[in-house]
């Protein structure tokens, strides 16, 4: 363990401020997990470099000086982490009549607290978020969430009741089901799957709620996926960058993270593909390696965010199931981010993805965990909507695709869900260069 004394890691003069921009905030968190790793690994004095180097950024938000605390803790840095903890703690408790918007401040700020144990602190702006916007989906979906995460369940049910009864929003009552499921709350969760069929207009919203229903337990016929996908997407792109960082996702991040380390050289030379590109989280670090820069994606909503940002060189609407719909040519680097979660067998997506690259090509992706052993077929759907895959079904059909051994393997965060972090893997495999019959 590192010497509490020694080379204490500074928080400097500048303003540790709520929320920087997502791009910014995805770098971030991608050193912190670095540095939680390295401490994992014994690598005490790399992990404090980092530690130092974050401290001293000028776009360093409360959220992610707040996980740096536990990394210093672990690291034995308890008088480093006690003053920044102090310093959060002061500027919050110093602004807190000031905060007027929730997500940019009373949310960053209430997780924060959450953090530090100050539950009732965190529990009174919670409050006063839903009190500045009670007709605000997304304020009240993360109040919920929060309120979850300080184990207020029943409060976190009523707030999702009250708001589902004044909207009736079909998209809504989808989401709460997927909180409720979440915390083993079965009763909610079929009250707002109850109201969202009510609420069930149109063919993509059946598949939606078909796609829940079956993640539930509930039989249905057959699902719709290509329909469930274009509905969930299209109804999050405006709000998709906030959402996952109320979550702190880590998706790029760990796609970051590996790309650092197989050390593959930034001399933008690659045709690289950001498979199921989203908003475009990924597109910032991707440029590094990128003589030409392609985003795909079945949203056109996402595609149309992605496009507003002018950071890819190329958009295609693509289903990555059908190869028919990928862009001409071949790629040297595929990457795919909290993608094939929304996949069950993954044999054809892979499949497709292992022919748009070029010999020698690498395929970077993120899978969640199934650590179930029961699960026989190595994936199955949960009620968060999204699919698990053990690491034995992804080797197996990797390797029936026709990549090679994967060169890195990883477990890691992915993300929290109320509080919880969801484990996932992220892996590199390359496309043999050279094939011997």
């Amino acid at each position: 363990m590192q010497d509490t004394q020694a080379d204490q890691p500074r928080v400097e003069d500048h303003e540790i401020i709520l929320e920087p921009s997502p791009e910014v905030t995805s770098e971030i968190y991608a050193e912190i997990d670095r540095a939680r790793n390295l401490v994992h690994d014994g690598k005490f004095e790399e992990a404090t470099e980092i530690c130092k180097t974050l401290l001293a950024r000028d776009e360093l938000s409360m959220a992610a000086a707040a996980k740096l605390t536990f990394i210093l803790r672990m690291l034995g840095q308890d008088e480093a982490a006690d003053q920044i903890q102090s310093r959060i703690l002061s500027e919050i408790r110093g602004k807190t009549h000031l905060f007027k918007n929730p997500q940019a401040a009373m949310f960053p700020a209430a997780m924060a607290l959450i953090d530090f144990g100050e539950a009732e602190e965190a529990e009174k702006l919670i409050w006063k978020a839903l009190e500045a916007e009670p007709d605000t989906q997304i304020v009240v979906v993360e109040a919920a969430a929060l309120l979850v995460q300080l184990d207020r369940r029943d409060a976190a049910y009523q707030v999702a009741k009250e708001y589902l009864e004044r909207a009736a929003a079909f998209d809504a009552a989808v989401h709460f089901s997927v909180v409720f499921s979440h915390i083993k709350y079965p009763e909610a969760a079929r009250m707002c799957l109850e109201i969202a069929k009510k609420n069930c207009k149109t063919k993509p919203q059946r598949a939606k709620l078909d796609y829940f229903l079956a993640s539930n337990g509930v039989p249905v016929a057959e699902l719709d996926q290509h329909s469930m996908v274009v509905e969930l997407f299209d109804k999050f792109a405006d709000v998709y960058d906030q959402q996952l960082g109320a979550l702190g996702n880590n998706g790029p991040s760990l796609i970051y993270t590996a790309l650092e380390e197989l050390n593959l050289s930034k001399t933008q030379s690659r045709r690289v593909l950001d498979a199921g590109c989203g908003t475009g989280l990924c597109a910032g670090f991707l440029r590094d390696y990128a003589k030409e820069l392609t985003g795909v994606d079945l949203s056109i909503k996402m595609l149309e965010v992605s496009r507003d940002k002018g950071t890819y060189d190329f958009l295609a609407r693509t289903d990555l199931s059908v190869a028919a719909t990928y862009p001409e040519g071949k790629f040297d680097l595929v990457v795919c981010a909290d993608v094939f979660v929304y996949f069950g067998d993954l044999r054809t997506v892979l499949g497709n993805l292992q022919k748009a690259l070029n010999p020698g090509g690498l395929l970077i992706a993120t899978v969640e965990d199934e650590n179930d052993d029961t699960v026989t077929t190595g994936f199955k759907l949960y009620p968060s909507g999204r699919y698990k895959h053990s690491d034995v079904y992804m080797q197996q059909t990797l390797q029936a695709v026709g990549f090679s051994k994967p060169r890195l393997m990883k477990h890691a965060r992915l993300r929290n869900e109320f509080g919880l972090p969801v484990l996932g893997t992220v892996f590199a495999v390359q496309k043999p260069a050279l094939v011997f019959n």
